[in-house]
């Protein structure tokens, strides 16, 4: 890959819109339902506090780079320009 700064770089494939693939879309709906289980079970056992809060932020920030992990290294996925 060229340098990040350029065009073709990790800077405009990162903000790139990335359109998964089929497969991608399967791997995605499978790490939803995987976090949503573990979300659900947190909110079961953790008592409603700040750090029941926090463990339910970090899920999230962790479902969010895990999705962004299965498209933007899916080769089969397609990266929108502007």
């Amino acid at each position: 890959m060229e340098n990040a700064t350029t065009e073709n770089g990790t800077i405009v494939k990162t903000f790139a819109h990335h359109a998964p693939s089929a497969d991608g879309i399967a791997k995605i709906r499978q790490l939803r339902a995987a976090f949503s289980t573990m979300s659900k079970v947190i909110e079961e056992l953790c008592p409603n506090s700040r750090e029941r809060s926090v463990a339910l932020t970090n899920l999230e920030t962790t479902a969010m780079w895990a999705i962004k992990s299965t498209v933007c290294n899916d080769p089969a996925s397609v990266v929108e320009q502007n």
